[in-house]
């Protein structure tokens, strides 16, 4: 029976991981709905290096509009002018004349109406909330519909549509499941959208595709449509796009062509003219590129290339023809299982190309599983049947998700049966290598307006004649055709249409990528899934900003690899939104490729140093087993400047060993973390991101603080400490408690939990009931503030405070465990006090064959406030004076005179266990010795964890405005940067592909409300600006504008800052432009 591992190791050359492709789609039902261009949305997608607009009727990029193909998103450098999907058929009219209608949708140049209306794609209604601007998109269920159309039980129970994440899942006013390629809820991709439309509005014919209903136009065909993307460094320069074809009407058409029209726009909005471009044979792919290499506008350098890589293509299956060359003849994607086929070949027509084309010999299967990937459940106890814990592989039945995912919510049909299901994964509707593809049949490289998609007759000649891919280059305002034909297509068909668009530095980097699109593809868009995204929040403060998130990223689960393979947590801060800065590691090739973050916190768990397996030669930091946190204190910012900060989580990545002895696996990956910034500069973040500027706060702030001192009533001897995260939440006032309780006999493990209180007016309120401690925790924010705990996991000495508390003894001490002991041993989690006496004052316990006897001293714990049980060993009848006797020289180190505490133990075989023992020692280089006296104490201290009845209680003061305080604070208003030098390093930019964005300077160290007055040096007056903001904030922004709106001149001006009851400041500052 094939093991997981090599199961893995199978798909190890994909570097594809995780998620099951759980697409329904290959003979989809038709939405009842028809397309309208009023449903038309336009949005951007932006989940990777790649930014576009995309409009919902298979439009991709729109020029002029930006973005359209900018790479990398945040340069404002742009590739692509607009990508258009098109069919067209050969028909009869109800004349009886033959017509080829074209079915596309275009900025320009398509078919219009009498009245201007457009003829040819518009979307249905519902596949988005009609609230929304935008189609929907897999990270914002804002544009999510109430209820899918196609998935009317893919409803949440959990959220209602609030703005609030009820469910506490990450995803705000999710009332419905993602609608995913990959199933029900499931979003593998980092960013994906789906929408659906028709042809419906074209009413250029006089033809009826179904002849028993007039009011249906066009051809009768419907697309549902995706685009993916990934942010996996591998992927992070694509876009992919998949469309599924209907034919949902009633008439069989015999010759069709799927199509796409690129028009490029290499080097920017005004810079096509000089593109140049060439399909490649060694690629198997179109590219372009500028000719100066120089882009618009500004003039930058260098500009990269763009390339356009045909994926799937429409099938015949029932030709009689292995048209895809596979060794397989008519492949189909609804034939269902079939039956079981254990006798070579297994129905494969040609072994030679299937063996040359799947990279294996063909391998007994199911008769519907043309192509051999489909795995069954692994029955690992061989009792015939599936039980929980097994892997099941990709038999999860019809809904395609397994026990481990999200959403999964019992067995359905299919599941664990042993037999391939329509909707699981690697079968029938999921497997785009069982379809019998026909491939791309023609390829045009033209000066763009050559053809115009207006023009049906003319296009159906090109798409007819064009010759196959060939190697040739065209320098112009570049358009190409990619098609796909002739095939036919019957009613209530499906096939699929899909390419990706790719950006790289150059020709080398653009061959990398497609292999990497390639690998994607072949693996049915499944993709190495990182872990989930934490859930950040970010505190501004005085030169300062905090950082807290969460632990849910930390139980991600892997369903590929059947395991939980977080690793750590990665910290990102840059000043623009793109985190671009931050991408300062290449790869062998000089290719920026990492982002360095500004800290790294990974688990102590043995796996750090860099990962084996490397990305285009270079290695992924795993983190050098720090430990995880869960707040950071960035100090390394200034004030006025605007930050934005990511906190991603990422795995171990995967590593074996191939039977040849060499290494292979899979690289680390990272979750995404966007940050959207739209052309008026309006922000949005994702759950892991976060915008934020640090300010000084307002002249007379005193901030919050404790008020006395923390209460400490503690066996465990960790560390506390209150921290201020949100000082204008603090409540003033209030007193809390922090309680810890464990589960553990003896106090001796160090996971004890911990729940803090609001016990103000004598009342005991719940904030916070949380889970285990761990060697250091920062608790969830909790009425502004946060609980730091370090504690003690492991019981072990002190050896600080362990030795003489009175006394001069000058004999060295050893308090350790007894290794002869070793099955009875415990790290007894206490404090003891060994008192000595010139009387006898105790005696000790007779235990394991040592004798009870009198003894000069006592034994008392300390933590748990009682006398503790000891054995006294004594071995010399010389020293049996009930005093222990330091080891001299000439004594074996067994022959010694020791303490050995005892305490019971209920764990324990004999009840009881032994625990710290105390030895004294002679030591000739400390002079004459000095024995213990009577009234000596030694003391035993060791660290332990935190346990039932352990407190700390401390009350707090709230964050205030102190008038006096202000007054003396006047002095410290000042402008920022003064002089002012051509501009400010917080400036923002321009939300435009190009310019400066708004100047600014800052006021600072204000009162809370003041009027600022800005003058001439001859006193005219240049603008006022009102300051009111709570005790936080003293800083105020001027955008170095008149009251007036006029730009300022430079030169020498004078502020004068008035506060009400507090007091006047006058100063000057320079302007120099």
């Amino acid at each position: 029976m094939r093991t997981r591992r090599t199961t893995i190791r199978l798909w190890i050359h994909l570097l594809l991981l995780s998620g099951a492709l759980m697409a329904l789609w290959a003979q989809r039902t038709p939405d009842p709905n028809v397309g309208d261009p009023i449903w038309r949305r336009q949005g951007i997608m932006d989940g990777n290096l790649v930014r576009t607009i995309f409009i919902n009727w298979g439009e991709i990029a729109h020029w002029p509009d930006s973005p359209s193909g900018e790479w990398p998103k945040g340069t404002g450098h742009q590739y692509v002018d607009g990508v258009a999907l098109i069919v067209q058929a050969r028909a009869i009219d109800n004349n009886g004349n033959v017509i080829h209608p074209m079915e596309t949708q275009y900025r320009e140049f398509v078919d219009t109406g009498p009245k201007g209306e457009l003829w040819g794609w518009a979307p249905l209604p519902g596949y988005f909330y009609p609230k929304s601007t935008e189609p929907a998109m897999s990270d914002d269920p804002s544009t999510w519909p109430d209820v899918w159309p196609d998935q009317p039980d893919w409803v949440n129970p959990g959220e209602v549509r609030d703005g609030i994440d009820n469910d506490e899942n990450g995803l705000v006013d999710d009332v419905v499941f993602w609608n995913g390629f990959f199933g029900k809820g499931v979003r593998n991709a980092d960013l994906e959208t789906y929408f659906v439309f028709d042809d419906d509005p074209d009413e250029e014919w006089d033809f009826y595709p179904d002849p028993t209903d007039t009011t249906r136009r066009g051809l009768g065909l419907e697309v549902a449509a995706r685009y993916f993307q990934w942010s996996q460094v591998l992927a992070e320069d694509v876009i992919f796009a998949v469309y599924f074809i209907t034919n949902e009407g009633k008439t069989n058409y015999d010759s069709v062509y799927y199509a796409f029209y690129i028009d490029w726009g290499v080097g920017g909005t005004d810079d096509s003219s000089d593109d140049t471009g060439e399909y490649d044979l060694t690629l198997d792919i179109a590219w372009a590129w500028d000719y100066d290499g120089y882009g618009t506008p500004g003039r930058w350098f260098p500009v990269g290339v763009a390339g356009f890589a045909f994926l799937e293509s429409p099938g015949i299956k029932d030709d009689n023809v292995d048209n895809d060359d596979d060794g397989l003849v008519d492949e189909r994607r609804d034939s269902g299982p079939g039956v079981w086929l254990d006798t070579y070949p297994y129905g494969v027509d040609d072994v030679e190309k299937f063996i040359q084309f799947y990279g294996r010999e063909p391998r007994p299967h199911w008769s519907g599983d043309e192509d051999q990937d489909w795995r069954p459940y692994e029955d690992v106890n061989e009792n015939g049947q599936w039980d929980p814990g097994e892997p099941l592989n990709d038999d999860v039945g019809a809904d395609g998700i397994g026990p481990l995912d999200p959403n999964y919510t019992g067995p359905d049909e299919g599941e664990a049966d042993g037999i391939p299901t329509d909707g699981e994964p690697n079968f029938d509707k999921t497997d785009k290598d069982e379809s019998d593809q026909i491939g791309l049949t023609g390829f045009r490289i033209f000066p763009v307006h050559t053809y115009e998609l207006w023009n049906e007759e003319q296009n159906w000649k090109v798409f007819k004649s064009a010759p196959p891919p060939s190697a040739g280059q065209v320098t112009a305002n570049l358009g190409m055709f990619f098609s796909s034909g002739s095939f036919p297509l019957k009613a209530g068909q499906t096939e699929n249409y899909s390419m990706a668009l790719i950006f790289a530095e150059d020709r080398d980097d653009l061959i990398r990528t497609k292999k990497t699109v390639q690998q994607i593809y072949n693996a049915d868009y499944r993709f190495a899934k990182p872990p989930d995204k934490p859930r950040l929040i970010a505190i501004p403060g005085d030169k300062k900003v905090t950082l807290i998130w969460d632990t849910r990223a930390e139980q991600s689960y892997d369903p590929f690899l059947q395991e939980y393979d977080f690793e750590g947590y990665r910290i990102y801060r840059s000043t623009e939104p793109e985190f671009l800065e931050r991408r300062l590691i290449t790869d062998a090739y000089g290719r920026l490729t990492f982002r360095k973050p500004i800290a790294q916190f990974d688990l102590k768990n043995g796996i750090k140093g860099l990962h084996p397996i490397d990305v285009q030669g270079v290695k992924f930091d795993l983190g050098e087993d720090t430990g995880l946190r869960h707040v950071y204190v960035d100090t390394d910012v200034q004030n006025g400047q605007t930050y934005y900060y990511a906190v991603v989580s990422y795995d171990r990545g995967f590593v074996d060993t191939s039977a040849i002895g060499t290494l292979e696996g899979i690289a680390p990956s990272e979750c995404p973390s966007v940050i959207k910034v739209d052309i008026a500069g309006n922000v949005q973040v994702d759950i892991n991101t976060a915008v934020v500027t640090p300010t000084a706060p307002a002249a007379g702030y005193v901030p919050p603080e404790l008020d006395g001192e923390i209460i400490r009533e503690t066996a465990g001897t960790g560390d506390f400490e209150v921290q201020f995260i949100i000082p204008d939440s603090i409540r003033d006032g209030h007193t809390y408690q922090v309680e810890f309780a464990d589960t553990t006999v003896l106090h001796d493990r160090g996971t004890p939990f911990y729940m803090i209180y609001d016990i103000t007016d004598g009342q005991k309120v719940l904030k916070l009931d949380t889970s285990v401690v761990h060697e250091e925790t920062v608790s969830p924010i909790v009425d502004g503030f946060v609980v730091k705990i370090t504690n003690h996991t492991e019981v072990d000495v002190d050896p600080l405070n362990t030795g003489w508390l009175i006394g001069d003894s000058n004999l060295k001490w050893d308090v350790s465990l007894d290794d002869r002991f070793a099955i009875l041993n415990t790290k007894y989690p206490a404090d003891y006090e060994i008192r000595f006496s010139d009387q006898i004052i105790d005696t000790s316990y007779s235990f394991l064959g040592f004798p009870a006897v009198p003894t000069k001293f006592s034994v008392y714990n300390l933590t748990e406030d009682r006398p503790a049980k000891f054995i006294f060993r004594e071995y010399y009848d010389q020293y049996r004076d009930s005093t222990l006797t330091p080891v001299t020289e000439d004594q074996s180190i067994d022959s010694l005179e020791q303490i050995l505490i005892v305490e019971e133990n209920p764990e324990s075989i004999l009840k009881y266990s032994t625990t710290w023992r105390l030895v004294l020692e002679v030591d000739p280089t400390r002079g004459k010795p000095r024995y213990p006296q009577p009234g000596d104490v030694f003391r035993i201290a060791t660290f332990k964890p935190f346990r039932t009845g352990d407190r700390f209680t401390f009350k707090l003061r709230g964050s205030r405005f102190d008038r006096e305080k202000a007054k003396s604070d006047l002095d410290r208003i000042a402008v920022v940067p003064n002089p002012y030098v051509v501009a400010a390093s917080w400036e923002p930019r321009s939300p435009f592909r190009f310019g400066r964005g708004e100047r600014r300077i800052y006021f600072i160290n204000l009162p809370p409300k003041c009027t600022i007055r800005i003058y001439t040096i001859r006193g005219y007056l240049v603008d006022v600006i009102e300051h009111n903001s709570d005790v936080n904030n003293g800083q105020a922004a001027w955008n170095l504008l008149s009251k007036d709106n006029q730009e300022i001149a430079y030169g020498v001006y004078i502020y004068h800052v008035e506060a009400p009851g507090i007091g006047e400041k006058i100063g000057k500052f320079a302007i120099i432009k």
